[in-house]
């Protein structure tokens, strides 16, 4: 069996962060070391009615040896 050549996405590990407003999120997120704009933004249904603003970030490995 031989390994891709290319890395995968499915090994990418990822971060959600959500809020009920985009301001709060990216409050959130910059609170947390992350940075500019993420992966991905979508709103999902939340409690009482309430929409959820969900960013996601890339989140690096810490890896012991390279690859």
């Amino acid at each position: 069996m031989s390994t891709a050549p290319v890395k995968s996405l499915i090994d990418e590990q990822l971060e959600d962060i959500s809020a009920h407003n985009l301001r709060e999120a990216y409050g959130l997120a910059e609170r947390r070391g992350f940075f500019g704009a993420p992966v991905e933004q979508y709103a999902e249904p939340g409690y009482g009615g309430r929409v959820l603003q969900v960013l996601r970030y890339r989140v690096q490995k810490k890896d012991s040896h390279n690859e």
